[in-house]
């Protein structure tokens, strides 16, 4: 009766060891990176934002010249509505229509434009990054990388965000954005 008490206590205590081994393996091998935040922190990333905030600007403030120039305009006629005969005055409105439609088309196009730099700009950085990350984990045998905004709790010894980030900016200090 005692040898099977003993032998159940040995092998509880074998059955957790291994356990235990296993828990920590697996915690060496997942951990997990913030990638938007390498992506807007690095130096390229920084150096992209005030890229894509200084193209804003330049796009909102040529579409706002242009929608007061075709505000101005339509002033204009509005004020020569009494003054003109009806067939110039329709003529006139038919004109600023058609300005308009040009407007918008413009303006969907620079915003198509803008939103299409921002996109591919920073897939650019996500695209360089991916090699480095890869090369990470197989360096330090990581089996299982997580995104960190997927992760409701997590050890923050399981960050390896600022490390990656790191590595991102001694590699790739200056990146061209077209």
């Amino acid at each position: 009766f005692r040898n099977s008490i003993l032998m159940k206590f040995f092998l509880k205590k074998i059955i957790f060891f291994f356990l235990f081994l296993n828990f920590a393996e697996a915690n060496n091998a997942i951990k997990f990176v913030d990638i938007n935040y390498i992506v807007n922190n690095s130096i390229s990333g920084k150096n992209l934002n005030q890229i894509i905030e200084n193209k804003n600007k330049e796009v909102t403030n040529e579409l706002k010249k242009l929608g007061k120039k075709l505000e101005e305009k339509k002033n204009k006629i509005v004020s020569q509505k009494n003054i003109l005969k009806k067939e110039e005055f329709n003529n006139l409105v038919r004109n600023y229509e058609d300005e308009v439609k040009k407007f918008n088309e413009i303006r969907k196009k620079k915003t198509d434009e803008f939103n299409s730099f921002s996109i591919n700009s920073k897939k650019k950085i996500i695209d360089l990054l991916n090699p480095l990350i890869t090369s990470y984990l197989k360096k330090e045998s990581i089996q299982l990388l997580l995104q960190k905004d997927k992760i409701i709790f997590g050890d923050d010894t399981l960050d390896i965000t600022n490390e990656i980030l790191k590595l991102f900016n001694d590699k790739h200090k200056k990146i061209k954005f077209e």
